[in-house]
């Protein structure tokens, strides 16, 4: 027999009120922190691949569960990266 089987109810009931847990929020929470570290120049040049991958993998994670949603807004300026605008031009 395991050990919960031998416990008593309310024991066993708070060793599961106990246990650490990570929800939806707490990844929320953690992508707003990489956004908020990175935006302050808090990351150095050779740990922004890492950072920028376990970034990309939560918001990942956040859209595809229905977390987060990206607006079309976000979706644009992301494809505009690196173009230049009439304005902009050296022409």
């Amino acid at each position: 027999m395991s050990e919960e089987e031998n416990m008593p109810a309310e024991t066993a009931e708070s060793a599961e009120a106990s246990a650490p847990a990570l929800g939806v929020n707490d990844l929320k929470l953690m992508a707003n922190i990489i956004e908020v570290v990175s935006n302050r120049g808090a990351i150095k040049a050779n740990e922004m691949a890492a950072v920028g991958s376990l970034y990309n993998n939560l918001m990942n994670f956040l859209v595809a569960n229905g977390a987060v949603e990206v607006s079309e807004s976000q979706v644009a300026d992301d494809g505009d990266m690196g173009e230049l605008t009439g304005e902009e031009s050296d022409d």
